[in-house]
Formats: C-alpha cells, sequence, structure tokens
C-alpha cells in the first residue's frame, strides 16, 4: 500500500528515510532504519574520512540492506567525503547546504542515487535541473538547521510537488503515522524523520536528550542562529533561550 516512487528508486521497502543528524545518526541507528525497511542515512557532517569507513564498516555488519550518507556540501571537502562513502558502500548521498550540480554526476557514476534537502521552491528546481534522484521538501518545523525563508512544511511540500517532477519526499515536523499519511495526501512519496528517531534506544544522542525530546511540549524548541549561521531549531533551555533572545 505504501510502496512508491520513492520505495523503487532507493530499492527499499517503506518510505521512510533517516534524516541525517551529526553526532547521533551513527551506525547502530542507520543500520536499524535500513534494516527494518526503511532508509538509514549516516550523519557524517563533522566526520573524517576515518570516521566514515569506521562507520560504515559497522553498518555492513549489522545489515545488508542499502543505506546513504548524509553530507553538507558547504564542507570544503565535500568531494573527498563523497568519494570515500561511496567506495565504502553508500547507495545513496544526501546532500544539503550548498549546489548539488556539481556532484550529482560522480556520484551518479558510481551508480548511487542523489537525494538533496531544500527550504524552497526556487531551489526544488535548481535541484531538478541539477538532476537528482530526490528532493526532499523540508519545512521550518524541522529540528536542527533549517531555511532562511522559514516555510512550514504543509506550506512547501505540495507547492515543490506541483513545482517539480522529480519524486518529493516531506520532512519537518513528522514523528507518527499521522503526519506521514498527511505528507502523502499532500503528494509526497514519502518522509524524512530526524528528531523522533534521535529518542530510539539506537540513537547515539545521550539519555538526557532522548527524554528531554519525549517530555518536550508544544512550545519546547527555539529558533538560534537568524543573525548568524542561519536559522537552527534547538531544544529550549538556559542557553538556547540567552542566544535566541540576543539576536
Amino acid at each position: 500500500m505504501f510502496y512508491t516512487k520513492v520505495c523503487k528508486i532507493l530499492n527499499i521497502q517503506y518510505p521512510i528515510i533517516l534524516g541525517g543528524m551529526v553526532w547521533v545518526g551513527k551506525a547502530r541507528l542507520v543500520a536499524a532504519v535500513s534494516e527494518a525497511g526503511g532508509l538509514g542515512l549516516l550523519g557524517a557532517g563533522s566526520m573524517t574520512v576515518q570516521d566514515i569507513t569506521s562507520e560504515t564498516n559497522e553498518i555492513k555488519a549489522l545489515t545488508n540492506k542499502p543505506f546513504g550518507v548524509n553530507i553538507p556540501l558547504v564542507r570544503p571537502d565535500a568531494v573527498e567525503i563523497i568519494d570515500a562513502a561511496l567506495k565504502c558502500g553508500a547507495s545513496v548521498i544526501s546532500t544539503s547546504s550548498g549546489n548539488p550540480k556539481v556532484f550529482t554526476p560522480m556520484i551518479h557514476d558510481s551508480g548511487a542515487k542523489v537525494i538533496h534537502v531544500v527550504s524552497s521552491v526556487k531551489f526544488a528546481e535548481k535541484c531538478e535541473q541539477a538532476g537528482v534522484d530526490i528532493i526532499v521538501a523540508e519545512g521550518f518545523e524541522a529540528g536542527g538547521h533549517n531555511g532562511f525563508d522559514e516555510i512550514t512544511t504543509m506550506t512547501l511540500t505540495p507547492q515543490v510537488v506541483d513545482a517539480v517532477k522529480t519524486p518529493v519526499v516531506s520532512a519537518g515536523g513528522i514523528a507518527d503515522g499521522r503526519g506521514f499519511i498527511a505528507a502523502l495526501a499532500m503528494g509526497a512519496q514519502g518522509i524524512q524523520m530526524g528528531t523522533r528517531f534521535m529518542a530510539t534506544l539506537e540513537s547515539a544522542a545521550h539519555d538526557n536528550v532522548k527524554n528531554a525530546i519525549i517530555q518536550m511540549s508544544d512550545k519546547g524548541t527555539c529558533v538560534t542562529g537568524r543573525t548568524t549561521v542561519g536559522p537552527t531549531r534547538c531544544l529550549k533551555n538556559n542557553i538556547t533561550v540567552c542566544i535566541a533572545s540576543a539576536e
């Protein structure tokens, strides 16, 4: 029933993708998501080539299912990191924070697929021109780094679906089956979740972080970085509230 174009492209059972999360989305979580029929993505934003090699070796020891690696293109060594991920057996490279046009050919030449995360229709159209296989339309509800335009998931997803022919995955504030069905109703071919997976046993997050996520209310996050590195959705605490109020 839920087998979509995304499943066919990625060779997975369910159109559910683990969002790339630095320090949290490591081998155990990646393997667990892939083994369950989704697509696990290794959060390689801060990893070295050696880190990627070690983590992917562990992933392959835990599952023989497809997995991917998430790499922010703002990294000056992005080409080297992508090359390492491909050599380590990643069947998917998920990119963000940059133009995928330069990198898509080298990824396709290796036989892997390209996913790119966008926060606006304009960037989605550029991704389609670049030849990516799947576009993730990520709304402002998402945890972590967000787009400067602050467009919500429900607003962004259907507009991206209407603007491109490339299969679209919805992300941002999705945490259960209701969000999954809503994404499909908006025309998406699947979903990407990060924060929800952060609270799992396999996640590398500290137990205090997991408990904070579970206990969080509807007003439990704030956005920092609007005047510096870009909007970043965080759990509210004394530090993040202080930073947000100072901007």
